[in-house]
């Protein structure tokens, strides 16, 4: 009795181990159903198919048999044998073998469930691990192609740009092209009119240019004094006019060697406009050139031509005279100081130096020096003896008279910058116009070389020997 009493109470334990384990498993298969449809909600309804076969899969490996068949072996379990005790004894060996099969069958099938249990679980961790991958590789995809999508789109949005600013460009440069061939255009025209213009500014200098030239070529004749009086005058004419200094003797020199050089056959006009004469050894520097010229040296006195001038028209091969021109001639004019000694050896140079000059237009004239010296005290109380050009002629100081100068060798507009009274103060005094005005009208000659002496007309005291004036 007591051993059916606790064969009984071990089948209700083992009944109930048997519910508590079943319902623990209900509630774990509960709690990963929750986890899933959480699952479910995150991935939004992906993977369907997968999740109902994993669901079944799950329901079938926790299928297990129920307790009723342990139940029903004890309602259908035939009575005990009260009576045949060793057939009681077997039985109830029996029945405890079985029972305890039963308890052994229970609890392998219950560890045989923790397995599947576990293994489920495993396989569900698993499953959800592949699932949040390909969750995580399904987002990483969506991302890659909303990125994708989204550089497609910038890409799409620069190419856009890019082409409305290259059709833009195109217009412009197409804008620019035109714009630059009107300019061009435009700058050719003004390119155009400018040469035309520089051409007509370059023609009009030209015409300008030549109008201050003269055509034609200066006139060489050998014979220049016309039957008319008119005197043909070359390019080859050398100036004369003021003091004669040394430096312009010079000149005079070099200008007669350079015309002689160029062309030794044709005359020479050395033309004095105004000269009151000058250095005495000047003037011999200036005859004896044109005495060694192979060129003739011709004189020509346009206005005046006194002392050492004078002397070198009278001595000239030929000379030429306007009729209303002056020459002037007369005894040597000095400055000099010294003791009685110095002034007597002044005054014996020159008297022999009067004796070669005097004496050369004496003879030119035919008479001799003594009546030469008479003459020009008749004439002047001074002793200058001046004439006009015609009756200059008939005294042998000049060869011909005549009516005009035909100058073919003026073929240059004359400059008017020549042609002022500084330029004159320049070239007749030799010192500048403020110089002249602050000397009082005074002009002071350069002291000479020994033994030279100033051969000049000066009435008025205007040239003074600087540094004996007081």
């Amino acid at each position: 009795m007591i051993d059916s009493i606790n064969s009984k109470a071990n089948v209700a334990f083992l009944a109930v181990l048997f519910s508590f384990f079943s319902s623990a498993y209900t509630m774990d298969t509960n709690d990963k159903e929750n986890k899933e449809q959480k699952d479910t909600k995150l991935v939004q309804n992906t993977k369907k198919d997968k999740k109902a076969i994993k669901a079944n899969r799950s329901k079938e490996s926790i299928e297990i048999a129920p307790n009723e068949e342990i139940e029903e072996s004890f309602r259908t379990r035939p009575p005990f044998d009260e009576e045949d005790t060793v057939l009681n004894a077997k039985q109830k060996e029996k029945y405890r073998l079985e029972l305890e099969n039963s308890i052994a069958r229970l609890r392998l099938e219950q560890e045989l469930m923790a397995f599947r249990i576990e293994i489920e679980k495993l396989r569900t961790e698993k499953d959800m691990h592949s699932l949040r991958r390909e969750l995580e590789q399904e987002e990483i995809s969506q991302q890659y192609q909303k990125a994708l999508q989204e550089l497609n789109q910038q890409r799409e949005l620069i190419t856009a740009g890019l082409s409305l600013a290259q059709a833009k460009f195109s217009e412009e440069l197409q804008e620019f092209t035109k714009q630059h061939a009107r300019v061009q255009n435009d700058l050719m025209l003004a390119r155009a009119v400018i040469d035309q213009l520089r051409i007509q500014i370059d023609a009009i200098k030209i015409q300008k240019e030549q109008s201050l030239y003269a055509g034609g070529s200066p006139l060489y004749l050998d014979e220049p004094l016309q039957k008319d009086g008119r005197l043909v005058l070359s390019d080859r004419v050398v100036p004369l006019t003021g003091v004669i200094y040394q430096h312009k003797a010079n000149r005079i020199v070099d200008l007669i060697n350079y015309y002689n050089n160029k062309d030794s056959g044709k005359p020479i006009f050395l033309v004095i406009d105004s000269s009151p004469g000058g250095s005495a050894h000047a003037g011999f520097d200036i005859l004896q050139a044109m005495k060694n010229s192979k060129a003739p040296v011709y004189v020509v006195v346009r206005s005046f031509a006194a002392s050492m001038a004078a002397l070198i028209t009278t001595l000239a091969k030929k000379s030429y005279v306007y009729p209303n021109a002056i020459l002037l001639h007369h005894q040597p004019w000095t400055f000099t100081w010294g003791n009685l000694r110095e002034l007597k050896e002044e005054l014996e140079f020159m008297q022999q130096l009067w004796k070669r000059l005097g004496g050369e237009v004496a003879k030119k004239m035919h008479i001799s020096l003594e009546t030469l010296d008479k003459k020009m005290y008749e004439k002047s109380a001074r002793g200058d003896w001046e004439e006009f050009g015609d009756n200059a002629v008939k005294l042998k100081w000049a060869d011909h008279v005549i009516s005009h100068v035909d100058n073919t060798g003026v073929r240059e507009m004359p400059n008017n910058m020549d042609y002022t009274w500084r330029k004159y103060c320049r070239t007749y005094y030799d010192t500048a116009e403020d110089e002249l005005e602050k000397a009082n009208d005074k002009v002071f000659l350069p002291p000479l070389a020994g033994n030279d002496f100033y051969y000049l007309y000066n009435p008025h005291h205007i040239y003074q020997i600087a540094g004996l004036s007081k």
